[in-house]
């Protein structure tokens, strides 16, 4: 199950113009890429993902796993640099 923040959608979806309720098919997309992001937080592992949705095209996810669920924290359509990496 996929769950969120709705303050923090909100957020994204006025900073990024990214639905976290419309990006859940990033992780139907085969060649989506997968990294951890060790970086960015002391209290969880968070994971990102660049890959296919059917609204945006390529997009990037933060997110955690949190006991059976998936957690998005933040979105946004990807940038150049990640395309690259993508289309690797």
């Amino acid at each position: 199950m996929f769950v969120w923040d709705e303050a923090k959608r909100q957020k994204v979806l006025d900073d990024h113009g990214v639905d976290f309720a419309l990006i859940t098919d990033i992780f139907d997309d085969p060649f989506g890429v997968y990294n951890d992001d060790l970086g960015h937080s002391e209290n969880e592992l968070r994971y990102t993902v660049t890959g296919l949705t059917k609204r945006y095209g390529l997009t990037f996810l933060v997110f955690a796993y949190v006991d059976e669920n998936i957690r998005f924290i933040t979105a946004r359509r990807a940038e150049n640099w990640m395309v690259k990496e993508y289309e690797r």
